[in-house]
């Protein structure tokens, strides 16, 4: 609100258990909040999912959990909290979020029943990065989200990427850290439906 977005999305790893409160809270602001996850997947790359309702959101939960990996290295409880609308704890989960077992190819077909969209999360990032392991012609996705710092320079490096529908955001882990509105999209209106349709065109202009 301080920051006077029009559109912020909360994208937990590996989780939509948090999304019930925000859904909550989402009728006192005027910003819309787009419900999503960020889901690593198998071949160790990240993967924002987006939904139209927090209802289909809800939905993958379970999926998620079900096919959560097994990394238990520096593992504490007590950073996965779950809060009510007030920041009072109301239960920890007791497995770690950090990775799952879920292919890709998996993944998009669990986020297509809900009619959801797919973004290839921050590409440019060397080690986790989906073009470890696809060219981008083999697999099905939306978008590509690049990291601003750096965006020109690994676009000029890198011009095909310029055929691809690019996201930028803050990829904020705290409060502090989301940055002003910077980064724009040109729709029709403000609504949920409006940025689907932007996202779902498939091509950067």
């Amino acid at each position: 609100m301080l920051q006077k977005l029009d559109f912020i999305s909360i994208t937990d790893h590996n989780s939509t258990k948090q999304l019930k409160v925000i859904n909550e809270l989402k009728d006192s602001y005027d910003f819309i909040v787009i419900p999503g996850v960020e889901v690593t997947v198998i071949e160790n790359f990240d993967v924002l999912c987006y939904f139209r309702t927090f209802e289909d959101a809800y939905k993958i939960d379970m999926f998620l959990e079900n096919n959560l990996g097994t990394n238990w290295k520096n593992f504490s409880e007590t950073d996965q909290v779950i809060t009510d609308i007030y920041d009072t704890p109301l239960e920890t989960f007791p497995k770690p979020l950090t990775s799952t077992l879920i292919s890709y190819k998996d993944l998009v077909k669990e986020v297509r029943k809900y009619n959801g969209a797919i973004v290839l999360a921050h590409i440019d990032r060397g080690s986790t990065s989906a073009l470890n392991c696809f060219k981008l012609n083999e697999i099905e996705f939306d978008a590509i989200e690049i990291q601003p710092y750096f965006k020109d320079e690994y676009l000029k490096k890198n011009p095909q990427l310029l055929n691809y529908r690019i996201l930028h955001n803050s990829d904020s882990h705290s409060l502090l850290s989301i940055t002003e509105p910077e980064f724009f999209m040109e729709l029709e209106d403000k609504s949920i439906d409006s940025f689907f349709k932007f996202i779902m065109e498939g091509k950067n202009e």
